[in-house]
């Protein structure tokens, strides 16, 4: 009898001892896949900022890491490859004529490529021999190298004449024919009143009119003649603090045609201060201790002051105009004169530099000097009307302004000296090492190969240090890319489309600009008559920046036309405040549909899961300022 109990606890003893043993293999093979996953070669998580850029030596960089590792290079600063041991090759596929307005035209389509190249970033234009860059061929070349170190000793001097020392550069890289400001104004020179805002664009870009709802308590200046080409030219800048009710002014400048001063007041705000900015005014509280002067004092020696067709130029002018709560309908806003893609503007600094080679607002001093951002701007203007838009588009300033950021990043100066809104931040780029990756794998007895097509073999890059696999078609490229990628440890894939993309390259920019403007644009309604604009904007600020808004007047009840800066804050806008009482009216808020925008849904869906931008978050709403302590304590 005790040996049959003994039997019967012995066997689920030995079941147990099976499921234990079993459980432990599970648990090992899953800790085992687990480290591997931990150890598998990645890129650093925190690598790329949204749509960063970085330059070719620093690719090279990166590339020559991933392929010798650090026994022979160092880790590139901007990024970071985690495990490279476990790396068996690195493998670059270069698509000639493919731009990024092609990727996101077709963004739909190329779902497997966004999953499997999960970091994107933008590179300045390529040279003419992209490939030899890449590898580092060009570092061989002395003369090259000595040619880069003169042009890199002085910063403002590549400035004093971007025509003719970007002239090489900008010829390869930038299509005038798709200049913004060609597009907008054509070649031909024109006088200053082609150069005015009309009042659609004054209301789109949040100037005071007459009529709008919140301009009740302004004044006019009484400039009611017509302007002429001949009419006289007034810069004007203002600096504000913050009150109770907001930004109020206290200090303005008025400058004539000649850039003399005519108007320079210190003024005390209506309510009490509670910040005085003075990081960007300059204003201090000892300064406007013995101030009496009031903003309707400097109203009234405006309107003494302006000829009755005086034109006001002003960098943002809308923002200064609003700070003297004044109506003044002939402006020039050389932010929006100096134009560019996607709303984006430059800043005054910037185009000083640029157009002018003078420097202003120095770091030495704190705080700006209206008088010298209204003689700035005035002369900008003056420039912009002499030379006309072809000799600025010439100038090519978009090129410069990405050069001048790149050759700052490569001198370790603040990114933030030449830096704009709305422009991503560039990353720092670091000095690459002397000796070529080419150099380095030839002493280990290893070669690059590069698979291309015959029509290339002409290029400098089909040199002896590379091991050329020469194709007869785009097919064959494919199919022995294939069969050499095991066996180099660097394989250079350069497949030519031919006219596939380029046939489509000349509408491609314009098209998707398009499709990207109907998509951050909403609408909203319906209204009771009067629209209220002002709280329509306060509350759909608070889903992000707006750039503009209309009110639409050709239905049964008005409509608000609203455009953001951002396609979240548009996404947001749609979701949430869709349903909700703007001056006891409940409103509905959706988009256009148009042929262009049928998929926008899909697209939105697709952005939002894109392994680029799973990881990110939009938030707005912050009623401080922002800045890098405040944020990590909001979301850590």
């Amino acid at each position: 009898m005790k040996q049959e109990i003994v039997k019967k606890y012995k066997r689920p003893h030995g079941d147990e001892e099976k499921q234990t043993r079993k459980k432990r293999k599970i648990q090992l093979e899953t800790s085992e896949m687990t480290n591997f996953a931990k150890k598998a070669p990645r890129l650093s998580s925190a690598l790329f900022s949204d749509s960063c850029e970085i330059q070719h030596g620093s690719l090279h960089q990166l590339i020559k890491y991933a392929v010798l590792g650090k026994e022979h290079t160092t880790q590139a600063s901007w990024c970071s490859i985690h495990h490279q041991k476990r790396l068996h090759g690195v493998v670059v596929i270069v698509l000639e004529n493919l731009s990024q307005h092609h990727f996101y035209q077709f963004y739909m389509h190329f779902h497997c490529l966004r999953r499997l190249f999960q970091h994107r970033f933008s590179l300045p234009p390529p040279p003419s021999d992209f490939i030899a860059l890449l590898v580092g061929l060009d570092l061989d070349d002395d003369k090259a190298r000595t040619e880069e170190q003169a042009s890199s000793n002085d910063f403002h001097g590549r400035l004093n004449d971007p025509v003719n020392k970007l002239n090489s550069f900008s010829a390869t890289t930038y299509n005038l024919a798709c200049n913004p400001i060609l597009r907008k104004y054509g070649k031909e020179r024109h006088g200053l009143t082609r150069y005015l805002l009309t009042e659609e664009e004054m209301r789109n870009n949040d100037y005071p009119c007459v009529g709008s709802p919140d301009t009740e308590n302004y004044v006019h200046s009484n400039c009611m003649d017509d302007p002429t080409d001949s009419s006289p030219l007034f810069g004007l800048d203002c600096e504000m603090c913050l009150t109770i009710r907001g930004n109020e002014l206290t200090r303005v400048s008025l400058v004539d045609s000649s850039g003399y001063c005519v108007l320079d007041e210190l003024v005390v705000p209506d309510n009490p201060i509670r910040h005085y900015l003075t990081r960007f005014s300059g204003i201090t509280k000892k300064m406007l201790l013995p101030v009496k002067t009031k903003l309707k004092d400097v109203q009234e020696k405006l309107k003494e002051i302006l000829p009755r067709d005086a034109v006001l130029v002003g960098h943002s002018l809308n923002s200064d105009l609003r700070a003297l709560q004044m109506i003044h309908r002939n402006v020039i806003d050389t932010s929006l004169l100096f134009t560019r893609e996607f709303g984006r503007r430059f800043r005054l600094k910037f185009l000083a530099q640029a157009v002018l080679q003078i420097d202003i607002q120095s770091e030495d001093l704190v705080g700006h000097m209206p008088s010298e951002d209204a003689v700035t701007a005035l002369k900008l203007a003056q420039y912009f009307i002499e030379f006309g838009p072809e000799k600025v588009a010439d100038l090519n300033l978009e090129s410069v302004f990405l050069r001048a950021n790149n050759e700052l990043n490569k001198e370790g100066e603040k990114i933030s000296e030449i830096k704009e809104n709305g422009l991503v931040p560039h990353l720092q780029s670091q000095h690459t090492d002397k000796i070529s990756l080419v150099d380095s794998l030839q002493k280990v007895g290893q070669k690059i190969t590069y698979v291309t097509r015959m029509d290339a073999v002409n290029s400098p890059t089909c040199l002896a240090q590379l091991e050329n696999v020469l194709c007869a078609s785009n097919e064959e490229i494919l199919n022995r890319a294939g069969d050499v990628v095991p066996l180099s440890p660097l394989t250079i894939v350069n497949y030519h489309p031919g006219n596939i993309f380029s046939r489509h390259s000349k509408d491609t920019n314009e098209k998707v600009i398009r499709k990207y403007e109907e998509m951050i644009t909403i609408f909203a309604g319906p209204f009771k008559e009067p629209v209220c604009l002002k709280s329509v904007k306060v509350h759909f600020q608070s889903c992000g920046p707006i750039h503009s808004l209309n009110i639409i007047l050709d239905n049964y009840q008005p409509h608000v036309c609203i455009k953001y800066s951002l396609l979240e804050a548009a996404q947001l806008a749609v979701k949430h405040l869709n349903g909700t009482y703007v001056n006891g009216c409940c409103i509905k808020v959706q988009r256009l549909i148009t042929r262009m925008s049928l998929d926008y849904e899909d697209i939105i869906k697709e952005l939002e899961e894109d392994p680029e931008n799973r990881d990110t978050i939009y938030v707005s709403g912050f009623m401080k300022p922002l800045t890098e302590n405040f944020l990590q304590q909001q979301f850590q």
